[in-house]
């Protein structure tokens, strides 16, 4: 039996959500004790910090990732909406290029960097640094994927505001 594609990006989308909402939560929870070792019970603890700023950054770039969709990204709406469709088209073209040309060109030295920082580990929690960074990765990724679809829509003449996103209609 094979799934329809709108099945599995719908199951997809709805993990990454829900992995989102639990470092959310995670962030929260840390935050509260932290707030409450510190202050209530003078018992400063270094781990609560530490996690929360791995599930904030983390939280940020997944969020970016797998939960936005093209409709969420910040554009430069006051300019675009004062030009033509073709200059539009076009402003998204070369957006879209320039934004897939950076992010692979700065992948190699990012996955030196990641790769690298296996020597160091965190200060509380003791995680590797590199799984720590990891998540960019993934982000360079997804967002060069995104961007390409974009571009492509772009060169067959269909608009990030002309279509609704198909993940979410489906859900």
């Amino acid at each position: 039996m094979q799934l329809p594609s709108h099945f599995i990006l719908r199951w997809l989308k709805a993990g990454a959500d829900h992995v989102q909402v639990l470092m959310m939560a995670t962030m929260f929870v840390s935050f509260i004790l932290q707030i409450v070792f510190r202050y209530f019970l003078n018992m400063p603890v270094a781990w609560t910090e530490e996690l929360c700023v791995i599930t904030w950054l983390w939280g940020i770039l997944w969020g970016a990732s797998f939960v936005m969709s093209n409709q969420d990204d910040i554009r430069f709406d006051v300019l675009i909406s004062h030009v033509s469709r073709p200059v539009k088209r076009w402003m998204t073209v070369v957006a879209s290029l320039a934004a897939i040309v950076i992010l692979l060109l700065s992948l190699p030295a990012s996955w030196n960097y990641v790769r690298f920082m296996k020597v160091e580990s965190s200060a509380a929690l003791g995680i590797r640094m590199d799984h720590f960074f990891s998540i960019y990765i993934a982000f360079v990724v997804a967002t060069v994927v995104r961007q390409g679809w974009v571009l492509t829509q772009a060169l067959g003449n269909k608009l990030y505001d002309d279509q609704a996103p198909a993940v979410e209609n489906t859900l």
